[in-house]
């Protein structure tokens, strides 16, 4: 069994190679990587991540954080960083003595696929891999319950040309849509892994189907994608307790937390 402690390795590595895969512009900094876009401000794409192993030594975690800094500041960038860590690490306290301000703060699960156990069916819920040839239908399927799960309950299909375009960029990625009387009422996804680790992301389900076990398979399918394909560590972040329970009852267990913080006067 992997403990929790090589979990967040693994999850801080993973994040990272993402990132740095889809990169515009990235700088090292000490046990820090600066990821800024040129042309604009958008957080997500303006924002620090650690390394697989950040400094321990409060004087070397001083010096990266100063470097960190001084590289939002050369890119003219306010300093945001996303940090996977443990509740008794030493990072975000010393971060809140210099000046920086918490942002967000979530929960981070783990599963080994292996080792996750048998989720009950029901038999009036039918979950189904998208394969990258499928129709584009799917995909927009897939994109119009993200959008009325998360954001706007009434959003509208999404175009044919966005779509593909949906497609294109999670080409690779396992994908799962769930059914309840032939219409389709929740998704989820694998990441490309990096070193055997991948993040389910975008799992959700629409507002009035909730509350019966559809996330539940939809969590358990994925997973059995991910033991067939070789993912030996799966991980997400919950929003809340009641996700958390979803995710719990597929297999997962609490490894650390991931905690956006910005910088002093930002």
């Amino acid at each position: 069994m992997t403990d929790s402690s090589d979990m967040l390795r693994q999850i801080r590595s993973q994040m990272l190679q993402s990132r740095l895969a889809s990169a515009v512009e990235h700088k090292a900094a000490g046990c820090f990587h600066v990821f800024t876009a040129p042309d604009n401000t958008r957080p997500w794409e303006n924002m620090a991540l650690t390394s697989a192993e950040f400094a321990t030594d409060e004087h070397l975690l001083r010096s990266d954080i100063a470097l960190m800094e001084t590289v939002f500041a050369e890119r003219n960038r306010s300093p945001r960083l996303e940090a996977v860590h443990r509740q008794e690490d030493d990072l975000i306290p010393l971060l809140q003595a210099l000046g920086w301000v918490t942002e967000g703060v979530y929960a981070v699960y783990g599963c080994q696929p292996a080792t996750a156990p048998a989720v009950r069916t029901n038999d009036g819920i039918e979950t189904v891999a998208v394969a990258d040839d499928a129709s584009v239908t799917f995909m927009q399927s897939m994109m119009q319950i993200g959008e009325r799960a998360f954001e706007n309950r009434d959003a509208p299909l999404p175009t044919l040309e966005a779509a593909t375009a949906a497609q294109q960029r999670w080409r690779g990625m396992p994908k799962v849509l769930a059914y309840i009387d032939g219409v389709p009422v929740a998704s989820g996804m694998l990441t490309l892994p990096v070193d055997g680790c991948s993040e389910l992301a975008g799992v959700c389900t629409l507002h009035d189907y909730r509350c019966r076990g559809v996330a539940t398979q939809v969590v358990a399918h994925l997973l059995r994608i991910a033991h067939m394909s070789g993912i030996r560590l799966a991980y997400l972040t919950a929003a809340d307790a009641a996700a958390a329970r979803i995710y719990m009852r597929a297999g997962f267990a609490a490894t650390g937390l991931v905690q956006t913080n910005i910088g002093k006067g930002t």
